[in-house]
């Protein structure tokens, strides 16, 4: 009996190890296959790279560092299959992003100046230079951050001078050193960082370009813009094998294999894709993936481009009507002035003027123009002439007095005739001009009374400029 019941006891322990065992056999996720199948992850992820990008790091260290706590809590825990605790972990993170983006913006609005200043330091080359200066600065500036953080405004606000000189220091540190210095430097630099064995082609290369300058210049010392062209391109080479170094050694740190560098560089180019929108057919070959990435880009560019031209002919088309505008509201202020209001009234219809000269004297039933109409007749000439490439449109009109069929001929008639003198007096192309009569069908005023009849005995001069 008791020999049974040690043999079951191993049996049971046995059970327990093989259980175990299968239990800790699973495989643990590669950081690919998390942000693959942990949607919260992902984003939390991708936001993270994003705050990044905007300067999350100088500018709310804080609350960043609290994000990628969670951040790490979340891989770690997806990595091991807790699905819960990564979720739970990448939530926390997520709401934490909202608080880092609005600390970025707000405090990149009170460094305004001192940023600026980073700027131009860092495009004089300081980084390179003045490596461990400009690191110092940097943790200032962070020190700074973290009290506008806390709600420390004016305390912030008290150190940005000091900020801004070192900075403003650094760059005339910087510029005071030339383009070969610049390069020299920077290959240093990529060498301490150990682009030797992590990027040697491409450090192999900025050597080359360093040689050839210093090349030139021994020749000839007075090829320094030709020796500066291969200098420059020095030290972009030694930097990019000094930022190949560090993609490298992160790949070493995380122990990744040819295909977790691939799905790497898949997401990067997912990265790139995210504004165009869509999923890249990573289905495909890479070199199909990068080739329909690019023509994607040059579309998009193209129309861009279109966009631009057609925003830059609408601009210049709307001054140039603005002007034309202008230019008729000037004429046709011109012409109104010109008659009193005895004479005429004058009308702008959009581009056309018109004048409704019911100051004529034509005798009853008749269509000859009168000495005393001469003044006013001159008047309309000069209007006329305003616009010289204006057609001109004569119409007649009467009053009610007789019958339709004799004012209908008489309105055609002094219309004819006020044509007639504005070609032979006036000087006017005939082809420019055309008349017509309404006899009385058209009045402005009521035919009761003398005044009423002579508004409607009336000569309308149309210039037509559209």
């Amino acid at each position: 009996m008791k020999s049974t019941n040690v043999l079951f006891g191993l049996s049971l322990i046995l059970a327990v190890m093989i259980m175990g065992g299968c239990a800790t056999s699973q495989p643990k996720l590669t950081q690919e296959q998390i942000l693959t199948q942990y949607a919260q992850v992902s984003s939390l992820d991708s936001a993270v790279k994003k705050s990044r990008s905007k300067g999350a790091e100088l500018l709310a260290p804080e609350s960043f560092s609290m994000v990628l706590d969670s951040l790490e809590s979340a891989m770690d825990a997806a990595r091991n299959n807790k699905k819960e605790q990564a979720n739970r972990a990448a939530a926390e993170g997520l709401k934490l992003i909202e608080k880092v983006n609005r600390n970025v913006d707000g405090n990149r609005k009170i460094l305004s100046e001192v940023l600026s200043a980073r700027e131009r330091a860092i495009t004089a080359g300081v980084i390179t230079l003045q490596a461990e200066k400009f690191t110092k600065l940097d943790e200032d500036l962070k020190a700074t951050a973290r009290l506008i953080e806390d709600g420390n405004i004016e305390s912030a606000k008290q150190r940005r001078p000091r900020l801004f000189d070192g900075y403003t220091r650094l760059e005339l540190t910087a510029l005071k050193q030339g383009t070969s210095d610049l390069a020299k430097s920077a290959i240093a630099n990529a060498k301490k960082q150990g682009a030797a064995e992590y990027a040697p082609k491409t450090l192999a290369q900025a050597e080359e370009e360093m040689a050839l300058a210093v090349t030139i210049l021994n020749a000839d010392r007075t090829q320094t813009e030709k020796a500066d062209v291969h200098a420059k391109r020095a030290r972009w080479l030694a930097e990019k094998s000094a930022a190949i170094t560090e993609t490298v050694k992160d790949f070493d740190r995380r122990d990744y294999s040819m295909e977790d560098v691939v799905l790497w560089h898949q997401s990067q180019l997912q990265t790139v894709n995210e504004p165009l929108g869509g999923q890249l057919p990573f289905n495909e070959s890479s070199d199909d993936v990068v080739f329909g990435l690019r023509n994607a880009i040059v579309q998009l560019k193209d129309a861009e481009d279109k966009s631009g031209k057609q925003l830059a002919l609408t601009e210049k088309e709307r001054q140039v009507l603005q002007q034309q505008e202008l230019a008729q509201k000037e004429k046709f202020e011109k012409v109104q002035a010109m008659f009193n209001d005895n004479e005429a009234n004058v009308y702008r219809q959009r581009q056309n003027v018109l004048i409704s000269a019911f100051g004529f004297q034509f005798p009853s039933g008749q269509s000859e123009i009168q000495t005393e109409n001469f003044p006013l007749m001159n008047k309309i000439i000069r209007a006329i002439k305003i616009f010289p490439d204006a057609r001109i449109e004569v119409i007649g009109h009467t009053d009610a007095t007789g019958s339709d069929k004799i004012n209908q001929a008489i309105s055609e008639a002094r219309a004819e005739k006020v044509g007639k003198f504005l070609s032979e007096v006036g000087e006017i192309a005939q082809k420019r001009i055309t008349t017509r009569g309404y006899g009385e069908s058209r009045p402005v005023a009521t035919n009761e009374t003398a005044e009423g009849r002579a508004e409607n005995r009336r000569v309308e001069i149309k210039i037509i400029n559209e």
